[in-house]
């Protein structure tokens, strides 16, 4: 008659935050949640003119505009994480010009919600004016840009693995 075999208890591992306490993995779990059931977020940006409505896709530098960025968020988990987001619009020109970032030419902070929590809200939306002249163009002809809008939750100070990004138009910004 064969004996039953045991499993061997887990190898203990040396504990991060209390290094020096031998009974800390007394108790210790793994937490395995299924993401994808618990963490949704749906995204838009759009470029609008000083009205809320879709500019056409030739704008005057003299002109003012604004972004708005929209955030949903679903799913359970999202209630337990907080943290601060950061928007962004990037301009890549179609022929000369250089590229640049949104960010770099408005104050610092503008394109950020700060000390959010998701216990408070899972909807987030952020409207940003641009002022009229922001936005360099050749004043030949202007320049063409694609554009682009991104953003990323970071957690205590740290970029978290939360991104994404949605391709937006090409607008070509021109002198008046």
């Amino acid at each position: 008659m064969s004996t039953p075999e045991t499993a061997a208890p887990p190898v203990p591992r040396p504990s991060r935050c209390w290094p020096n306490d031998p009974d800390y993995l007394d108790g210790r779990t793994e937490i395995r949640l299924p993401a994808e059931r618990l963490l949704h977020a749906y995204w838009d940006a759009d470029i609008l003119d000083p009205s809320g409505v879709p500019p056409p896709q030739i704008i005057s530098v003299a002109d003012d505009f604004e972004v708005r960025f929209r955030l949903e968020l679903d799913g359970g988990l999202w209630q337990c994480m907080a943290g601060d987001w950061a928007f962004d619009v990037g301009f890549t020109p179609i022929g000369s010009g250089s590229g640049f970032n949104l960010r770099d030419h408005l104050p610092a902070g503008t394109l950020e919600v700060k000390n959010w929590k998701g216990c408070k809200t899972t909807c987030i939306e952020l409207r940003v004016r641009v002022p009229a002249g922001t936005i360099p163009a050749d004043r030949y002809d202007g320049t063409l840009y694609e554009t682009g809008a991104k953003f990323q939750l970071h957690c205590c100070d740290k970029p978290a693995p939360v991104v994404g990004f949605e391709a937006l138009e090409e607008y070509q910004f021109y002198t008046p």
